[in-house]
C-alpha cells in the first residue's frame, strides 16, 4: 500500500469538494463521482454503499448517511458521543467484514476520509473525518469530524484538542440542521418564493415560522420559502402572515413614500395570499402562523 499516494489523492479530494460544494457545502451524487486524479476518474462514492473504496486506493475514501425516506431516520443513524465525537455504525454486525476490517485499517494508518451526510436524494452535507477509536462490542467506530477548509489547511484533524473537536461537531450539527431544513423546504414550495414567487434558489431562504431561538422546529411545517426581502421583512416584522394566509404590512410602513421599491416590493403585497404547498404534511402550521401573526401585531 502507498501510504504517501492515499494521502495526496485525500487532500486532492478535499480541494475538490471545496471547489465544488455549493454556498451551505452540499455535494450532489454528480459531482462526487466525477473527480479525476489527472485524466483518469476516481468514484468518491459507490451505488448502495455507505463504506466506499475507489479501486485506485487500497482504503475507503468516503463514509456515507443515506438521506431520510419519508420523514424516516437513515438506516445508518449517525450519533454523537457525550464526548462530542461520531459514532458511526459498522458495516452489519461482524466487527471482520472486510469494509469494517478496511476503516479499521484507516484508522490505523491515520488517514483522513470524507463523510457524507445525505440531506435529500443525491444531495449530500461534506465533511471531513478521522477515525481515531474502534468499539466492537457497540460495533461502532469514533471519529473527528471537521469542516473541508479545515482538512485543506493541513490540520491533523485526529489531533484537535477537546475544545477544537467539540467546536468542528457543533458546526457540523448546525450546519447540517439548517442547511437540511432549507433543503426541505425549498423542496416543498418548489423553489420558489410563498409571497412573490420569484424562482431562484440562490435568491431564496427558508424562513422559520416559530423562528429557532423560541423553540421553532427545523420541520417543514414550521417553514416558509422566502426569498431574501421578504425573509428579513418577515423576520422583521415588517410584514406578518396571517393563518388563512393572507400577507400584511405594518401599518407605518404603508403609510410611507420611497419610491418603486416600498411601492411595488412591499406595499402591493399588502393583502395578498401567499402560496403553499398542497400536501398536508408540507403546508404551514396554523397554530404556529397565529402565534408569530399575535407577535406581528404586537411589534406594529
Amino acid at each position: 500500500m502507498d501510504i504517501e499516494y492515499e494521502r495526496l489523492v485525500r487532500s486532492a479530494v478535499f480541494d475538490y469538494l471545496e471547489s465544488v460544494a455549493d454556498r451551505d457545502g452540499v455535494v450532489s451524487w454528480q459531482q462526487l463521482r466525477s473527480f479525476r486524479v489527472g485524466n483518469e476518474p476516481v468514484l468518491l462514492v459507490g451505488s448502495g454503499n455507505g463504506i466506499f473504496k475507489p479501486r485506485q486506493l487500497d482504503l475507503p475514501i468516503s463514509i456515507l448517511t443515506a438521506p431520510p425516506k419519508d420523514g424516516r431516520q437513515p438506516p445508518y443513524e449517525d450519533e454523537v458521543s457525550s464526548d462530542e465525537f461520531l459514532l458511526y455504525r459498522y458495516r452489519g454486525t461482524d466487527p471482520q467484514q472486510w469494509e469494517n476490517v478496511r476503516l479499521r485499517r484507516l484508522m490505523q494508518e491515520g488517514l483522513p476520509l470524507v463523510y457524507l451526510h445525505g440531506i435529500d436524494v443525491g444531495r449530500y452535507l461534506a465533511s471531513a473525518a478521522m477515525l481515531v477509536d474502534d468499539d466492537p462490542a457497540g460495533l461502532t467506530f469514533m471519529a473527528v469530524l471537521a469542516d473541508l477548509d479545515t482538512a485543506r489547511s493541513g490540520t491533523d484533524i485526529g489531533d484537535l484538542n477537546d475544545r477544537e473537536r467539540a467546536y468542528q461537531i457543533r458546526l457540523a450539527r448546525q450546519r447540517l440542521q439548517q442547511t437540511s431544513f432549507r433543503e426541505r423546504v425549498l423542496k416543498a414550495y418548489k423553489k420558489s418564493c410563498a409571497l412573490c414567487r420569484l424562482r431562484h434558489p440562490e435568491l431564496l431562504d427558508a424562513a422559520h415560522i416559530i423562528r429557532d431561538a423560541h423553540g421553532g422546529r427545523p420541520i417543514v411545517p414550521n417553514g416558509l420559502a422566502l426569498c431574501k426581502i421578504y425573509h428579513a421583512a418577515y423576520d422583521s416584522n415588517i410584514i406578518g402572515i396571517r393563518p388563512d394566509l393572507v400577507t400584511e404590512v405594518r401599518g407605518d410602513v404603508l403609510e410611507e413614500s420611497d419610491g418603486p421599491m416600498l411601492a411595488h416590493g412591499l406595499q402591493e403585497f399588502h393583502r395578498a395570499e401567499i402560496w403553499t404547498p398542497r400536501s398536508a404534511n408540507s403546508a404551514p402550521d396554523p397554530a404556529g402562523l397565529e402565534e408569530r401573526y399575535a407577535e406581528f401585531l404586537a411589534a406594529s
